[in-house]
């Protein structure tokens, strides 16, 4: 007498349980990761790497003023940022923040790239492999200003020396 087995009994299924408590976290975390999207403005949103969905509840976040409507509009940013990658957008929102240690170290590189870029000629064409799309005849002028404002008696920063991180700055964040 043969019997035939289940396909359950071949397939071992896997289940993670959560516990309520933990689901809670999570939707907190989700939560306070959306306002700190909100915090932003339209400008940094379109930096993003979000949903037009979520975008568009960015949007009509601003236009709330009732705190309970805010409260219930946080909650449902926290639901659809469980569609997100959760951790890309994070890092999206450290590198607009100023206080965050991401911000900082692209700062630092920004100024590495900077000092490089005026003490050696060869940096150039490595900013250039670097970002092929730079446009660079700009590049050149610009760092031809700031050496020379750097090489003087006293070396001494000028507007050549920032117009040249500014320039950097727009192409190392696009």
């Amino acid at each position: 007498m043969s019997r035939k087995k289940d396909s359950f009994d071949e397939e071992e299924i896997e289940y993670e349980i959560v516990s309520k408590t933990e689901m809670k976290r999570e939707m907190d975390r989700l939560q306070a990761l959306g306002k700190r999207l909100t915090e932003l403005n339209a400008g940094q949103w379109q930096t993003l790497s979000i949903k037009d969905v979520l975008l568009d509840a960015l949007v009509e976040s601003k236009r709330l003023k009732n705190h309970e409507a805010k409260r219930r509009h946080l909650q449902y940013i926290g639901k659809l940022m469980r569609d997100e990658d959760e951790e890309l957008v994070q890092h999206q929102v450290d590198l607009l923040d100023p206080s965050s240690e991401a911000y900082g170290r692209r700062i630092g590189q920004m100024e590495k790239w900077r000092e490089c870029l005026i003490k050696d000629g060869n940096a150039m064409n490595a900013f250039i492999d670097e970002y092929p799309a730079v446009d660079r005849q700009h590049l050149r002028n610009l760092v031809r200003n700031a050496s020379k404002e750097m090489s003087g008696e006293s070396p001494k920063p000028g507007a050549g020396y920032k117009k040249l991180f500014q320039f950097i700055k727009e192409t190392v964040v696009n």
